[in-house]
């Protein structure tokens, strides 16, 4: 099984976030292994897919710690690997099969597009000890069914974060996902997400996250397509696009190296 590590949403400027990308070609092996082999790679997520048709997969992402029902970033990383290292035509749209229904891919010049569900958010009262964890005052607090979604004063609030990651693990949800404003930056907003309870205390650059701030700011800004950029360490540049109850989510990918068979 061929183990290739790919950097989605990672230019010039920003190097994106790692994904490792696992081709199985006679099947997915059992879970536990999966996991086993997630936990030995040490990155993000991997991604292990199963051909079932000429650009039709099943997919299944795993992170040091737990399986994900949803993975953007590795789904562009394994559409980039598809593409550039696995033979497929880049004119070919990609699907991908997972628990959470279809995803579809497709290249687009240098980048790589993904198609996602809209995941829709509402105001709730901030948790208690949310604001204490973050180190910040909220503008607003919203919760979709597994993150919860905070709007803090500007760009340099995001960007100067450090949470109390034991004590955000110990709020009852999936991650948190902490946006303002973009700034002169040219972004229409920013953002950083954290997922503690999975074993990633910082997701470098998070699609899935992207399905809670397109519908939270296409409302503020009155836009349907907007920039985005991810301002952790190694950050991300993402084009995003509200369409009905789909988000189109857009970026270029590198793929880096083989590493050595994890299974």
């Amino acid at each position: 099984m061929e183990t290739w590590l790919v950097d989605a949403f990672a230019d010039a400027e920003f190097r994106g976030n790692p994904a490792g990308v696992v081709l199985c070609p006679d099947g997915l092996p059992p879970a536990g292994r999966m996991q086993e082999a997630a936990r030995s790679a040490g990155l993000p997520t991997l991604a292990f897919l199963h051909p079932l048709a000429e650009g039709h997969y099943r997919v299944r992402w795993f992170t040091p710690g737990k399986e994900l029902n949803i993975c953007g970033h590795a789904t562009v990383a394994s559409a980039c690997y598809l593409h550039e290292v696995g033979g497929v035509d880049t004119g070919l749209p990609l699907v991908f099969e997972t628990g959470a229904g279809p995803l579809y891919t497709h290249r687009a010049g240098d980048e790589f597009a993904i198609d996602l569900p809209v995941m829709h958010t509402a105001p709730v009262a901030p948790p208690p000890g949310l604001r204490q964890a973050l180190g910040v005052e909220l503008t607003s607090c919203e919760r979709a069914e597994d993150d919860i979604l905070v709007e803090v004063g500007s760009v340099d609030e995001v960007a100067g974060l450090k949470p109390d990651f034991e004590a955000l693990a110990a709020i009852d949800c999936r991650g948190h996902v902490v946006t303002a404003r973009g700034g002169e930056d040219g972004a229409d907003f920013v953002s950083r997400t954290f997922f503690p309870a999975l074993g990633v205390d910082e997701d470098q650059v998070c699609v899935s996250a992207h399905c809670k701030l397109a519908p939270y700011w296409a409302r503020r800004l009155e836009k349907g397509t907007m920039s985005a950029l991810q301002l952790s360490e190694r950050g991300g540049r993402l084009s995003v696009t509200l369409a009905g109850d789909r988000v189109h989510v857009a970026g270029p990918a590198v793929v880096r190296q083989r590493l050595d068979d994890l299974l």
